[in-house]
């Protein structure tokens, strides 16, 4: 086909186990074998992600695989296929066979499964309701309707939804708001017992208000968080794009790189590139309070480098070629050409899924930078070589012409 080949992937809040976090990452490894490139968004409408990435872009057709474009029941939702076909109809789709057992997506539990909250959230659920409860005396004693009262506890529970993390404390604060406002402020008073018939409607009323309040506030408040990731993501690309543009050798482009990873993970850098005598040789690039950095060129780590720099894949920590390194080994490869390897630390910890896609967006600018001035070089060599010709030619046509002059006047002499 001759085509630009992207892999994407749409991160949402689904809870993501080990299973489908090591499939995941095998993935994104095959799709950089195969020399695509990777595209990370962030979003809850995963057709929604992929239309509009396929129309900034101009993509012509879309791949994906058949465990994917099968319904689930008779009555199930619309597929992620019948989805994309409504959303981009211009676009052609590939459904190929895979063997991959669907399971649907853990979302994120309300209670069972949910993150402990922490002391602070507790702190601030149990003070939010306090002062709910102790407004609602002071409304109560001025004479104020009961619906008053609710209102106060509606926003105490969105108040808990913006301030604590999770939706755990957002779920217990809907459901003591009800306790505490059906046990102290409805008659009789201490008693979950009620005079008045409509109570129990009003009751179910505010439980469904909190917790609908309380869902959509830790939503937006998810959704704020992506798009904030989101941001950081597009300046940290646009920062490096921009010193990238600056950068006069690929000397250059490359320790422009490493200091670009190494400020974003807080670790030092090990890069390698093959010189003009066709060894390795690698600079460490070290964060000031890393003592241990210079174990990163050992020569069981540049031999690993060297691995990646033939074959053009990742390997080292966390992966199954040389999984005893200290560093992960990423090929800074464009254009079918490998122009060098960065090594990525994996201790203390691991980058995590946000940071793994914005160091494969640096490497990824950084390769793109090699690879056009590979080719500018490329094209000036091209244009030196056809300008020494043209020179060439124009020294042969005067010598000949300088030539042919005397031996003409010799023959008409004759």
């Amino acid at each position: 086909l001759h085509a630009r080949f992207t892999a994407i992937y749409v991160q949402t809040d689904t809870v993501i186990n080990d299973e489908d976090q090591s499939r995941l990452s095998q993935n994104i490894q095959l799709a950089q074998r195969l020399g695509a490139e990777i595209v990370m968004t962030h979003g809850e409408d995963v057709p929604l992600q992929i239309s509009e990435y396929v129309r900034l872009s101009d993509v012509t057709k879309i791949v994906i695989g058949q465990s994917s474009a099968r319904r689930r029941g008779l009555f199930g939702r619309p597929t992620l296929t019948e989805k994309l076909l409504s959303s981009a109809p211009d676009v052609d789709i590939h459904i190929i066979p895979d063997t991959l057992n669907y399971t649907k997506p853990h979302r994120r539990r309300l209670f069972l499964g949910a993150e402990i909250p922490s002391l602070r959230d507790i702190a601030v659920t149990v003070l939010a309701l306090a002062v709910c409860t102790a407004i609602g005396f002071l409304f109560d004693h001025l004479g104020f309707p009961d619906t008053n009262i609710v209102t106060v506890y509606i926003l105490g529970v969105l108040m808990i939804s913006v301030l604590t993390k999770g939706y755990l404390c957002s779920m217990a604060g809907s459901l003591l708001s009800v306790v505490l406002f059906g046990f102290f402020l409805t008659e009789p008073r201490l008693s979950f017992q009620t005079y008045a018939v409509g109570y129990p409607v009003t009751f179910a009323v505010m439980l469904a208000s909190s917790v609908l309040t309380g869902t959509l506030a830790s939503k937006l408040k998810d959704h704020a968080r992506l798009s904030a990731r989101s941001a950081f993501r597009v300046q940290v690309l646009f920062d490096t794009d921009r010193l990238l543009q600056k950068a006069k050798s690929n000397d250059d482009v490359l320790s422009v790189t490493c200091m670009q990873l190494s400020q974003l993970l807080d670790r030092s850098i090990v890069a390698y590139t093959k010189g003009e005598n066709g060894m390795l040789s690698g600079r460490l690039y070290a964060e000031k309070k890393d003592t241990h950095a210079e174990k990163l060129l050992s020569d069981a780590e540049r031999q690993t480098a060297e691995w990646v720099l033939q074959n053009g894949r990742r390997a080292g920590a966390a992966t199954a070629q040389f999984g005893k390194s200290e560093c992960l080994y990423l090929a800074i490869r464009a254009g079918g050409r490998v122009y060098g390897v960065i090594g990525i630390p994996m201790k203390p910890e691991k980058p995590d899924s946000f940071e793994s896609s914005i160091v494969l967006s640096v490497v990824n600018e950084c390769a793109l930078a090699m690879d056009n001035a590979h080719n500018a070089a490329e094209k000036e060599r091209a244009a030196d070589l056809a300008k020494s010709e043209q020179l060439r030619a124009d020294l042969l046509r005067s010598i000949s012409h300088d030539l042919r002059t005397p031996l003409c006047s010799v023959s008409g002499n004759a």
